[in-house]
């Protein structure tokens, strides 16, 4: 913090100056802008974009299937096979080799499957939709973090803009404090320490100064990278507002956290995976319907068949598949899968008593930020007014230099603890709202 301050120090103004920034935006533009541009934001709604095919591509497991078949198969040796020699009128127990086929076979048919009933393409319908609802979730708790994050960046370059304001007006105060008093040690009137010391506060003025800007330049370029904005471009934040009001704020519905509700959705889908592999011990039915033509040639003529004849073969057929024995495998993954819906039930009772607890700091700690603004804003009015009083002594040769710096050493402390406790209780309300769920409406 700031060391000395200028020896004929202005009554502190509250007010930010501009710092050499372009546009100037308020916190919900940024915010805006954040959750348009940020391209964490923008996967997760890519992501949900990708649960509806998902969805789309489960249903159509419940649509019937189509399937249009054609081969040309031509034999270099047609097989041969032996039948009772007793077929031909032959002796009994004898066999004779006979070639059945001709060598080229051509055919064409059509076939049409449609699901009936399959356990495991419902539960699959069902999974898809659950995991619909936690991207959905989880976009929320992706804008959450950005909100967050965001808002307490912009408070923070606001505190600073604030700073280096003030030790703009100091440096220049103190610069021509040291010219003046260069002055007076030429004529003897002020001892070369005293001039030293203002010298060493001059520089150390400078120092501070440079190590808040470049703390300020870090924070202005997390803000453009959260709202993905070139770096290159000219941001301003807006003057911090110092007439804050106070709020009254008290623990909310955790269950409204998007963090518990990702978890619930959680649970949801290992419960359907779970679902899933039971939906093993579940018995198929499809009904299914084929028509063909084949074609029969003695000779290699891929158009053309004997008499120009083709034979039609058309049925239907309902398949009806009822799992028996596998060996034990579905059981035991049934229960891995129960021991990880188990976790997964663990985690969020461990996940809520943990979002009471930050729920009830969150509002303490809210408590304990507003208790100290207040205390240090009667601490600024009490040092500005010391400083007055300094200086009135310091002008009637009541106290000497070095007593005067001390005051305004408190003053510039003073000033800086007001503003730092105001960006802390509004990290605080961001906290409160962060742990109630609050923070981003669903």
């Amino acid at each position: 913090m700031i060391n000395r301050i200028s020896l004929f120090l202005a009554p502190i103004l509250l007010a930010v100056s501009t710092l050499g920034f372009g546009q100037q935006l308020s916190l919900e533009e940024c915010i805006r802008i954040s959750l348009e541009n940020n391209l964490t934001v923008k996967n997760s709604k890519l992501e949900i974009e990708m649960t509806e095919h998902k969805v789309s591509e489960a249903k159509s497991g419940l649509l019937p299937t189509v399937d249009l078949n054609g081969q040309y198969q031509y034999y270099l040796e047609v097989p041969a096979q032996l039948i009772p020699a007793s077929t031909f009128g032959g002796a009994a127990g004898e066999y004779t080799t006979a070639k059945l086929g001709v060598p080229q076979n051509t055919s064409a048919n059509v076939q049409v499957s449609q699901t009936l009933f399959n356990q495991k393409v419902m539960i699959g319908l069902k999974a898809a939709k659950a995991g619909r609802s936690y991207s959905n979730v989880q976009l929320t708790l992706t804008k959450e973090d950005i909100v967050y994050n965001v808002t307490s960046t912009y408070y923070n370059i606001q505190v600073l803009s604030d700073n280096l304001s003030l030790l703009e007006s100091n440096i220049t105060n103190m610069e021509k404090t040291v010219k003046t008093n260069e002055t007076l040690r030429k004529n003897e009137i002020v001892s070369n320490s005293t001039y030293k010391r203002l010298l060493i506060n001059l520089e150390n003025l400078h120092n501070e100064y440079e190590n808040q800007k470049i703390s300020q330049t870090k924070y202005y370029n997390l803000l453009k990278y959260l709202m993905n904005v070139p770096l290159s471009d000219s941001v301003e934040v807006m003057p911090f507002d110092f007439n804050t009001a106070f709020e009254e704020v008290q623990v909310g519905d955790i269950n409204q956290r998007p963090d518990i509700r990702l978890q619930q959705e959680q649970i949801k889908l290992y419960e359907l995976d779970r679902k899933s592999t039971i939906s093993g011990y579940y018995p198929t039915l499809s009904a299914n319907f084929f028509s063909g033509y084949t074609g029969y040639n003695s000779k290699f003529a891929p158009f053309e068949t004997i008499n120009n004849q083709w034979f039609n073969n058309t049925y239907f057929t309902l398949s009806l598949k009822i799992p028996v024995f596998d060996g034990f495998t579905k059981k035991y993954q049934v229960k891995q899968k129960s021991v990880t819906l188990q976790k997964s039930i663990n985690s969020l009772t461990d996940l809520k008593l943990k979002a009471e607890r930050d729920a009830l700091d969150a509002v303490n700690n809210y408590t304990s930020n507003k208790n100290l603004v207040a205390n240090s804003k009667r601490s600024l009015e009490l040092a500005e007014q010391l400083f007055k009083d300094a200086s009135i002594e310091y002008n009637n040769g009541l106290i000497n230099i070095t007593d005067l710096l001390d005051v305004q050493d408190d003053l510039s402390d003073a000033r800086n603890n007001y503003s730092t406790a105001l960006v802390n209780l509004k990290i605080a309300e961001l906290d409160v709202k962060k742990a109630n769920g609050q923070l981003v409406q669903p």
